[in-house]
């Protein structure tokens, strides 16, 4: 989750959710919203979402000023979410709570959401942590994450790992042939060589290039992209 004192953005399974505090003052929420958004342009261009404001409600002015602040960044506002359809926000703990937090956690990975489907072409996942696809992703569908994207299957529609700027992420599949394949700020296409399976493969940055190496077989194999 992507969060400001009074607003807070996060991808479901769903879709995006724009949180807005139902007591802040309209003119602090516009304000949060747009130095939300000047870190996650890239990352959300063109999506659309949906906004959560508890009980409150805002007059035609106020939603219009909304509407027109979310379409800067490129982004649409489809409606409003009532209090049975929304997932309530943790309060964000302080800078020590989350260090000790961290400390206790040791190695756990963060967020992760499940796609139990293949995706056909015209599907997009959005979503603030990691992916892992549970069949294939074919060509015309979409990934973005701001972690590491896994599909148990073949990828040959678009993935963006890292999508907030993390060169740390990876994307792997079992037949990796993406149309278009991106971590972080760099970005690349299969091949044209015809090849077909070549069994499970991983994408990563090394020494500022794009590499794909062999995964779960024996030896490796890495070529920059």
């Amino acid at each position: 989750m992507t969060r400001t004192d009074h607003v807070a953005l996060k991808g479901t399974r769903d879709g995006l959710v724009l949180y807005l505090d139902p007591a802040a003052d309209f003119e602090l929420l516009i304000e949060e919203l747009s130095s939300l958004m000047k870190n996650s342009d890239q990352f959300l261009q063109g999506a659309t979402l949906r906004c959560y404001a508890g009980k409150r409600e805002f007059s035609e002015e106020e939603i219009a000023g909304l509407a027109a602040a979310l379409k800067q960044s490129g982004l649409e506002l489809a409606g409003w979410l009532t209090e049975d359809e929304v997932y309530l926000p943790k309060p964000r703990p302080s800078v020590s709570a989350e260090r000790e937090a961290r400390l206790e956690e040791g190695m756990v990975e963060g967020h992760c959401l499940f796609v139990e489907r293949s995706m056909r072409s015209g599907k997009s996942v959005q979503y603030e942590g990691h992916v892992v696809v549970m069949g294939d992703v074919n060509p015309g569908a979409e990934i973005i994450a701001t972690g590491n994207i896994v599909v148990l299957g073949s990828l040959k529609g678009v993935a963006h790992a890292g999508a907030t700027g993390n060169r740390e992420a990876t994307v792997s599949a079992y037949h990796l042939a993406p149309t278009q394949l991106r971590i972080a700020d760099l970005v690349t296409r299969a091949p044209d060589d015809g090849t077909e399976i070549r069994g499970p493969e991983i994408a990563k940055i090394k020494d500022d290039q794009l590499v794909v190496e062999a995964a779960g077989l024996s030896g490796w194999r890495s070529k920059a992209r």
